[in-house]
């Protein structure tokens, strides 16, 4: 079953259409990734050189691509639910709880945003780079800080419908 759009109207497409775009660019992040680490292998295994610094690579790859997928998967009401003890109540009061939880969800990720933010000022601030190449690590915290901020607002976005009946 294809998961709702907890936002209505022309604000749902415009919300949708940015949050979905975000989600192919993690998608291609991914695809870039998986190329990366066979090429690498293949390095290693046919020349004995594998791509200096995969590894960072993959997981500064792998860390982006699940920030980006965030907004998209909060604002389509599409994490996973155990409606086990919930399904029989009303579909309005199944609302407010769901509501709840995107709250609780949205105070997450306004606490993640925030963390990810004092990390790229304090990686900024100490210079702080890569293990194995010296480029700087903080615009990885900045691009994730920006993705769980837009993560937070879709979540808080959905709450607030869903409290109000539209959702």
């Amino acid at each position: 079953m294809e998961a709702q759009s907890g936002l209505p109207g022309r604000f749902s497409r415009t919300v949708e259409t940015i949050t979905a775009t975000v989600a192919i660019v993690g998608g291609i992040l991914l695809l870039i990734v998986a190329g990366l680490v066979t090429t690498s292998v293949a390095g290693r295994w046919l020349f004995s050189k594998p791509i200096p610094a995969d590894y960072e690579f993959v997981e500064i790859g792998i860390g982006v691509a699940v920030f980006a997928f965030l907004p998209y998967t909060q604002v389509r009401s599409g994490h996973i639910a155990v409606d086990t003890f919930t399904q029989r109540l009303p579909a309005r009061v199944n609302a407010a709880v769901d509501a709840v939880w995107d709250l609780v969800l949205a105070a997450f990720l306004g606490f993640f945003a925030w963390g990810l933010v004092s990390g790229a000022q304090e990686s900024f601030q100490y210079n702080e780079t890569m293990v194995q190449i010296s480029w700087p690590i903080w615009p990885v915290y900045a691009i994730c800080a920006g993705l769980a901020a837009v993560a937070f607002l879709g979540a808080l976005a959905v709450a607030v419908l869903k409290f109000g009946g539209r959702a």
